[in-house]
């Protein structure tokens, strides 16, 4: 029991850790993205502010876990994650939907942007930050045999790779200037968000954590 509530301890930083930096994320590419009206650095940023509701989930799931880890609590931090999973399935379709229509619409009308560079700046610290903070996720989620955050890991990771992305779209737009760079960008984007919608969502029906990269073969 001891362990159990170390590794919860670190757990809970770990979680504090994601939260703030989603924030950061969402925060910051908003502003960017008003800024220099960037499509791509828009879908990030609101991808952010939804995966923080998730975030904010699973921390507070932890923190009944730590002060009443009685099965009681566990169930309620359960039917509180199903909820969250279910209200971000729905906000990241929507968020998909908006994608498809502002790229469709800028590679239409051939609409320009500023280079933004605090969106290169915020792409390339988060191309850094989501690895680490996955592989933490993930290192803890196994000591705790934990599949809520096994799958969190997992969805950080993806954070990552939509990092990856906004990053190399910005790189070239600044490079190149290539107006449809960043409705492409975009694009590279939604597949990542629809990639997260239908795991949230299947998520939402089964009443398990995620499910994707494999990750299901640990208990918990």
């Amino acid at each position: 029991m001891e362990r159990r509530r170390k590794w919860l301890k670190v757990a809970l930083q770990v979680q504090v850790i994601s939260v703030l930096w989603t924030l950061v994320e969402a925060t910051v590419g908003a502003v960017a993205a008003h800024i220099s009206g960037s499509l791509a650095v828009s879908a990030f940023s609101v991808d952010s502010a939804i995966e923080l509701i998730s975030g904010l989930a699973l921390l507070l799931r932890f923190v009944i876990e730590f002060l009443s880890p009685a099965e009681s609590s566990g169930n309620r931090s359960s039917l509180l994650e199903r909820v969250a999973t279910g209200i971000v399935a729905f906000c990241l379709f929507g968020l998909a939907a908006f994608i498809a229509w502002r790229s469709g619409q800028a590679f239409a009308l051939r609409q320009p942007m500023q280079v933004s560079t605090i969106g290169l700046i915020l792409a390339a610290i988060s191309s850094i930050v989501s690895p680490w903070l996955a592989g933490m996720k993930r290192r803890v989620g196994i000591k705790l045999d934990s599949h809520a955050l096994i799958g969190d890991a997992a969805c950080t990771m993806t954070c990552a790779y939509m990092a990856w992305v906004l990053l190399l779209g910005l790189g070239m737009q600044w490079l190149f200037g290539f107006w449809w760079v960043d409705p492409l960008a975009a694009l590279g984007i939604l597949y990542f968000v629809l990639y997260e919608a239908w795991d949230s969502f299947a998520a939402m029906r089964s009443g398990t954590p995620h499910l994707h990269d494999g990750l299901h073969h640990h208990p918990g």
